[in-house]
């Protein structure tokens, strides 16, 4: 069952039960974004993880599905949902998200997750902690895993869609501030419910190889995330987590915003937050 909605004159696609869903969330009385995304996300523990979801079908559109995830969407359609109102809201906000502002293709899609914070940050949808964090540092890091390796991407056997990227991906250099996984002990306590984490990687033209959300139980820093072969799930103990992934080196996190909020300061978190 799909539902077809249109946003910006460009079709959206609700999958399975996804419409009825989304409807339900954005009426519901939402408290602050960032516990917002984590009571969402609680709630779809347990549902499937599905790879290169958006890259099935033949055409871009928005597509959305709240009934499996993978780590990227998790996060982004979640952060869409405790921004918005109503469903036309939603929409706008994922589109936003998704695609930076630019029409709804492919080669507009916020592939790297370093690019699509830049865009979110603009948009003033979340703010970069790392610079307040002990122990960061700054790399800079070019992005052309997906030219290098098209045979990954199903939509890249389209020749149109290999140009593209080639073109976007030619000088594209990003500066990323992370926090090195020997630094993540002094970090946690800085960290809040609902920011974003990102696991930094060393792997050759890739900036981030896996996202989700930071959950605190008392003390306790943990991690809610769409995870290959397990669906939606806690990892506990953040830190921890990111150590057992090969070839990360460390962390970057990112807080959500309030529709209309400023950008804030990063304070200790308290153990009931």
């Amino acid at each position: 069952m799909f539902w077809i909605a249109q946003v910006a004159a460009a079709a959206v696609l609700y999958v399975g039960g996804s419409g009825p869903i989304a409807e339900q969330e954005v009426q519901r009385d939402h408290g602050h974004v960032s516990t917002t995304m984590v009571q969402l996300t609680r709630n779809w523990l347990g549902k499937p993880y599905r790879a290169f979801s958006l890259d099935q079908a033949d055409r871009e559109r928005l597509q959305i599905d709240l009934q499996g995830f993978d780590c990227f969407l998790l996060v982004e359609q979640a952060l869409a949902l405790a921004r918005s109102r109503t469903i036309a809201g939603f929409e706008r906000q994922l589109q936003q998200l998704r695609y930076g502002g630019q029409t709804t293709d492919y080669c507009h899609r916020q592939h790297y997750f370093t690019r699509w914070a830049q865009s979110a940050i603009g948009q003033g949808a979340i703010e970069d902690l790392n610079p307040d964090l002990p122990g960061v540092t700054q790399r800079k890091r070019r992005l052309n895993f997906m030219s290098r390796h098209p045979g990954s991407y199903k939509p890249m056997q389209q020749q149109r869609q290999r140009d593209c990227i080639a073109a976007l991906e030619r000088n594209l250099v990003v500066e990323q501030n992370y926090i090195p996984l020997q630094a993540l002990p002094v970090a946690m306590p800085k960290l809040r419910d609902g920011d974003i984490f990102a696991l930094v990687t060393d792997i050759d033209g890739l900036d981030v190889t896996h996202v989700g959300l930071v959950e605190r139980v008392g003390d306790q820093v943990n991690g809610l995330h769409a995870a290959p072969g397990h669906g939606v799930i806690r990892s506990v103990d953040l830190a921890r987590y990111g150590r057992t992934i090969d070839n990360v080196i460390g962390m970057s996190f990112f807080r959500p915003l309030e529709a209309t909020q400023n950008k804030i300061s990063v304070k200790p978190a308290s153990a009931n937050q």
